[in-house]
């Protein structure tokens, strides 16, 4: 039953979705091989479509209801339906919704433009209440005096997968627009960073392609696979979107990617099964691991990972030197960390831990393999 279940994953998962063609029907029709057992081997094409549920197990769903679902998705204008959510030590931290329209009156509601400036983006069949919005937003602003804005496309991402990933691009187009605001309002670019969970990671992603100049980093947390693994760099997160383009890897290979896309690529344990995450669903609990070793990082001090030389030498034994997790906000950008990075975690929160050998700390210059990593 486990290898049919993965044999399913991986033709889910070969059915991508072409970046810039027309979204049509055929979406609803996986490619399945002919010669091959599977569960569903009999279920009727006329009634059911094969798609994923939230724990990456693949499900059917009802044929009629997605067709509806698609016709809907054709009117989704994310100008209208996006929403941003506004927090500040300055408003308690109570979030204020706005519209895109209305981000030009952020100074009345207390944004400072001195200050910097944290952008917050969920992924599929997320809302406000996700980890990476409002509970990282509240993290943020314990540890300092910052804006930060949460991106909210509930309306886009409670959806079949296929057709939230379609509206990424649209949603990024108006995150790439929220900075130029930013921008206008009389924000330094070097102050904005921008954070995304799974499809929200190559949201932020495609925003910094689009924005007026390259905001000083972008975090994917686990950035979805599903319908991305064969794009190309200009159709995803990749490591020219920002200044600095880091990548937290905890459940690749399944839900999320398990190659090298940022600047740096940061694999606890080995980056596809996190511990504590039990056998069940272990697939999304390893996939929002991400969210909690970023936020657990906000405040932690002292926590390390090891460089590896390549993605297929990365395990517990890499020594090429070390760089202390969670410095996003701290280094200057001529300092950022490149390369392949490991480090090892508790099964229960919290998480982060200390790491068990003390190296020598990774030089802060690239070198010329690290560039090709």
């Amino acid at each position: 039953m486990v290898v049919q279940i993965y044999s399913i994953l991986v033709l889910l998962f070969r059915a991508i979705v072409a970046e810039n063609e027309p979204f049509d029907m055929s979406v609803l029709d996986w490619d399945l091989e002919a010669n091959m057992t599977l569960p569903f081997s009999s279920w009727d094409r006329t009634k059911w479509v094969l798609s994923v549920s939230n724990d990456g197990m693949p499900l059917l769903v009802d044929r009629a209801q997605e067709i509806k679902k698609l016709q809907d998705d054709r009117s989704f204008d994310a100008l209208k339906e996006v929403e941003f959510l506004f927090f500040s030590r300055a408003n308690g931290g109570k979030p204020v919704k706005l519209t895109f329209d209305r981000t030009e009156m952020l100074p009345s509601y207390g944004f400072k433009k001195d200050l910097p400036t944290k952008i917050l983006v969920h992924g599929w069949v997320g809302d406000s209440e996700s980890e990476v919005i409002g509970p990282l937003a509240q993290e943020y602003l314990k540890k300092g005096d910052v804006n930060v804005i949460g991106v909210i496309w509930t309306k886009g991402a409670r959806t079949i997968y296929g057709f939230a990933r379609k509206r990424v691009g649209a949603v990024g187009d108006l995150v790439a627009k929220l900075v130029g605001r930013l921008l206008d309002l009389g924000q330094v670019v070097d102050q904005i960073g921008m954070i995304g969970h799974s499809l929200g990671a190559h949201v932020v992603g495609l925003a910094g392609k689009k924005t007026p100049q390259k905001v000083a980093y972008i975090v994917g947390l686990d950035p979805a696979q599903p319908y991305f693994l064969m794009s190309k760099p200009q159709g995803r997160l990749a490591d020219t979107d920002a200044q600095y383009v880091e990548v937290l890897h905890t459940n690749g290979d399944w839900l999320a990617f398990f190659t090298n896309i940022g600047t740096a690529d940061f694999y606890p344990n080995g980056g596809k099964k996190q511990p504590g995450c039990g056998r069940l669903f272990y697939r999304r609990c390893s996939h929002k691991r991400a969210v909690t070793i970023f936020k657990e990082s906000l405040m932690a001090k002292g926590y390390y990972a090891n460089r590896c030389p390549s993605l297929d030498k990365l395990n517990h034994k890499c020594n090429l030197g070390r760089v202390e997790f969670g410095e996003v906000d701290v280094h200057p950008l001529m300092k950022k960390p490149r390369g392949v990075y490991y480090f090892e975690t508790n099964a229960n929160p919290p998480f982060l831990k200390a790491s068990r050998e003390v190296l020598q700390d990774t030089p802060q210059e690239a070198t010329s393999e690290q560039e090709a990593l």
